[in-house]
């Protein structure tokens, strides 16, 4: 029955998807009816499109973020062309390196700029020691130019793993067919190889200029101005500085609307067309070309590596130099609570975020239906400050529904937040493998009489494990270094170790924030080696 028309089996598929829909229904879309409520009732949401400082934090924040995406993009280019084209000792180290920012806590990229770009950073102490003391300090930190660097600091890597595994992947046959013709490499570039690139180069503008619309913690820690916050930083200023939770509904509408029109307006990403099914082979770097390669490598590594090798060394050194480590006793004292709550909010809502999302997969991929993909990925729209808001905003009336302790309410509150941000990295994970699972599986299947409960269960989970446990691994590394939204929920009384580091770096407590700081890294790192060392591709 499941064979002939497939309504059974399909019913099992949907039924599975019901716990994932409730889920992003109770705890995005009814906390964002909450926000427009707000806003609307108390009719600042009039008066936040009247004032002109609303549009001025609009028009920087989208400055901000065109600006960054289009430095990052635009520099990743250049170094991708290379990459694919090339192979040469410590290719996949580099690679695997850039991997790691999609695990990497925007609050280490804040302390690792502070501790080496500083005034009194470890980049000017160098530089003072090598020219001498009466050198000018390069003043970088508390300005637009700040921002800018941490962003493509953050997002670089993203746009160069993208573009690199296009191009990568890409025929040679179109630009052989250039050469042949009597075209020059420049003009076979820009007129044959660049557009049809186009897809990966505005996937990765959209995607980064979506992280850097919703930057929160880079921009107040190295903007350091109100006239460099964003809106997302201006929601958080608005509910604990001006206390007023209607304002700050406000200016979530404008952001959730201004998101959603520059998705429409900004380019989408496409297929890349292949000409040929024979990828392009990698040359093994001679000569010029392995010079080339080597100043490349030096290159990433001089941007990528110091700011977090500062962390580490500042955690076990004191501001003079000595060997310590006092700071670490300081820290892991102050920070045990805050890591205990950092993991359990990690592995409860990274397990909820991939067991919903694999049912999200498998539905979509059997109904070929993108609505609940497209549903599971308005969170990542909204921002994660906006969910913290509606959520904060939803805990009167859970407080009035549920007999729970103020405590107990902000975790789960915590736990809330932390699912509705994971769950579209998730979706977006597991989604392509399961649309690889071929249809002929379940056809045979069901022709042994399996029915579909159990198809799913011994045929097509067992296919997607890879996938889930990538997505818990990265959904893990996203909760651990999670701090917007935290923010906005906790309240100063449930601590995470992420937001913990910010409070001890608005403190000048470089040292102990560099010591869990230093907790965070190595946790980032043994993530992303799990998560690429389960990702074996089982299907063929």
């Amino acid at each position: 029955m499941d064979r002939n028309n497939g309504k059974i089996g399909l019913w099992s598929y949907k039924a599975r998807t019901v716990p994932a829909f409730l889920l992003i229904t109770l705890l995005f879309v009814l906390p964002m009816v909450l926000v427009f409520g707000s806003a609307i009732r108390e009719g600042t949401l009039v008066d936040s499109l009247e004032e002109a400082s609303t549009y001025r934090i609009l028009l920087f924040t989208v400055e901000e973020a065109f600006v960054s995406a289009l430095i990052s993009t635009v520099a990743a280019v250049p170094f991708a062309a290379f990459f694919s084209r090339y192979r040469f000792p410590g290719r996949k180290a580099i690679l695997a390196l850039s991997g790691l920012s999609f695990t990497m806590p925007a609050i280490l990229v804040v302390l690792g700029f502070v501790i080496w770009y500083g005034n009194n950073g470890y980049l000017n102490t160098l530089l003072a020691g090598i020219i001498g003391t009466g050198a000018k300090p390069i003043r970088i930190l508390y300005s637009f130019p700040a921002i800018i660097l941490a962003h493509a600091y953050l997002n670089f890597p993203i746009a160069f793993l993208i573009i690199t595994s296009a191009w990568s992947e890409r025929s040679e046959t179109e630009e052989l067919a250039a050469y042949t013709l009597g075209k020059g490499r420049l003009w076979t570039f820009s007129h044959v190889t660049l557009p049809s690139l186009r897809g990966s180069v505005a996937s990765s503008f959209a995607l980064i200029f979506l992280y850097c619309f919703s930057s929160f913690a880079i921009v107040l820690v190295l903007g350091g101005q109100p006239r460099y916050y964003t809106m997302e930083a201006e929601i958080y200023r608005r509910v604990y500085i001006d206390a007023d939770i209607p304002s700050a509904a406000a200016i979530s509408i404008i952001a959730l609307a201004a998101t959603a029109i520059m998705l429409l307006i900004m380019p989408s990403g496409r297929r890349e067309k292949r000409i040929g099914r024979k990828a392009r082979e990698l040359r093994k770097a001679k000569g010029g070309s392995l010079a080339a390669a080597f100043l490349i490598v030096l290159l990433i590594l001089l941007f990528l590596l110091p700011p977090m090798i500062a962390i580490v060394y500042r955690s076990f050194h004191a501001k003079g130099g000595a060997f310590t480590t006092e700071h670490w006793a300081k820290g892991l004292s102050a920070g045990y609570g805050a890591m205990l709550s950092s993991f359990i909010i990690a592995f409860v809502s990274s397990y909820l975020s991939a067991s919903a999302a694999s049912a999200i997969a498998l539905y979509s991929a059997h109904s070929r239906s993108r609505f609940l993909p497209f549903f599971s990925t308005l969170p990542l729209a909204a921002g994660s400050v906006t969910i913290g808001l509606g959520l904060l905003i939803a805990s009167s009336y859970i407080g009035s529904l549920i007999p729970l302790s103020a405590d107990w309410l902000r975790y789960i509150l915590l736990l809330a937040a932390h699912v509705m941000i994971t769950l579209p990295f998730s979706v977006r994970t597991i989604t392509p493998r399961a649309q690889a699972i071929p249809e002929v599986l379940r056809d045979s299947a069901y022709t042994l009489g399996m029915s579909s409960r159990k198809t799913i269960r011994k045929v097509e989970k067992p296919l997607l494990r890879s996938g889930r446990r990538k997505a818990f691994c990265f959904s893990f590394a996203l909760s651990l270094g999670e701090v917007n939204a935290t923010m906005m929920i906790s309240l100063g009384r449930l601590t995470t170790l992420p937001a913990l580091i910010y409070d001890l770096i608005g403190r000048y407590d470089y040292q102990s924030a560099s010591a869990l700081g230093t907790i965070l890294l190595l946790e980032a790192l043994i993530v992303f080696i799990i998560a690429e060392i389960g990702d074996k591709d089982v299907i063929s």
